[in-house]
């Protein structure tokens, strides 16, 4: 074993399979890709990256493992998964997410376990690459621990995401762990785990307003967005280039880019980020009447009438999406297993409020917040 120190977990001991697939260069390259994107222009410790987080889960997959009663082979299998499981994210983590073109991170993924050394050193060790895929996709007995609503995955990013934050937050991820079961490839906590279950979705309830779509760092996760979206239909950059940036290559693609992707990245990398001047709610969108789809179309009218251009004004109109975790299943004493939010007021009110957060937002110039404001109310009809 190879021991590394991590300030969550204390020691990581890594396998030797597990040391040769963290020194290929795919997994080498989440070193320089930040796990909470630009968040760190707001909380200046957040500079925590998927290299570190990909060690953890592997290791919080293996604690759950352990409680599961999976045998060695089965525990280094699902190891592997957790180690491997973000290989396929961009530069500054979700900014993928935001690009015309670009494939889902976990499919990206599955492409580079499957096709490059990484499925050569599997196969060595006796691992096949496409259970591993399985696994991280979800589409097997053991996917639960990787991909599911209280996988390693979302137990390792919490807790690291708080610490690097400064946010406080009860995680009693050991006893969370201990409580854990698996039976029928069904991953649940036993009954009297409910309350570490409590803490935890608590925990994430608070970081999803708090730190995930902290409306700064959103809107300078916009900007990035638009500006790699400039220079790729500007020709100036590939989407599969695209897709093997880390972050720091990014910003210097596109500051080579010059135009707009020019001038975008010198404000963000001199926090000159836009504002936000409007903050709907999921109800006030809905009697609005808005839609994601006319996006473009919103901003170009918001900037005509300003007298700006349309590249200056961001409508962000996230999806609509369950929070990961809310489904929690609670095996009860008597055997019966039950969803956590039937058995808890709290997790309950949780799934309920977990739309409270969302928020459809406006963005534009600092020096013209404003008037930014005044006239989306009128374009979006507020």
């Amino acid at each position: 074993m190879t021991r590394v120190r991590d300030p969550i977990h204390d020691y990581i001991d890594l396998s030797p399979v597990e040391v040769k697939l963290v020194d290929t260069p795919a997994y080498q390259r989440l070193r320089w890709i930040k796990q909470l994107g630009p968040a760190n222009l707001v909380y200046p410790g957040a500079n925590h990256t998927r290299h570190e987080h990909c060690m953890g889960t592997s290791h919080v997959v293996g604690k759950m493992a352990d409680s599961a009663g999976l045998n060695s082979d089965e525990k280094q299998l699902v190891s592997v998964a957790g180690l491997l499981h973000d290989l396929g994210h961009t530069a500054f983590s979700h900014l993928g997410d935001e690009i015309e073109g670009v494939e889902d991170h976990v499919v990206r993924t599955t492409h580079i376990i499957s096709q490059t050394e990484i499925s050569d050193i599997l196969s060595d060790e006796g691992i096949d690459s496409k259970t591993v895929n399985q696994i991280i996709t979800g589409n097997h007995k053991f996917g639960p621990l990787v991909s599911g609503d209280l996988d390693g995955d979302r137990l390792d990013y919490l807790v690291r995401d708080a610490h690097y934050t400064g946010v406080s937050t009860g995680v009693d991820m050991g006893r969370l762990i201990t409580t854990m079961k698996m039976p029928d490839s069904q991953l649940v906590v036993k009954e009297s785990g409910l309350p570490a279950v409590e803490a935890l979705l608590t925990a994430r309830s608070t970081m999803y307003p708090t730190v995930y779509f902290h409306p700064f760092a959103r809107g300078a996760e916009l900007m990035l967005a638009r500006a790699t979206n400039h220079a790729i239909s500007s020709n100036k950059i590939d989407v599969e280039e695209f897709t093997n940036f880390t972050d720091h290559r990014l910003l210097s693609e596109l500051d080579k880019s010059g135009g707009l992707s020019q001038q975008i990245v010198k404000d963000f990398e001199n926090r000159n980020i836009v504002k936000r001047a409007v903050s709907m709610t999921k109800e006030q969108a809905e009697s609005s009447g808005l839609e994601k789809a006319s996006t473009k179309e919103y901003e170009t009218s918001i900037a005509s009438k300003l007298g700006v251009s349309p590249s200056e004004i961001y409508v962000d109109f996230p999806s609509f999406s369950v929070v990961p975790g809310l489904k929690v299943k609670i095996i009860k004493n008597d055997g019966e297993i039950e969803l956590a939010r039937n058995l808890s007021r709290l997790v309950s009110g949780l799934y309920e409020a977990q739309f409270d957060h969302w928020r459809c937002r406006v963005y534009g110039p600092a020096n013209m917040r404003e008037e930014v404001a005044k006239i989306s109310e009128t374009v979006l009809g507020i």
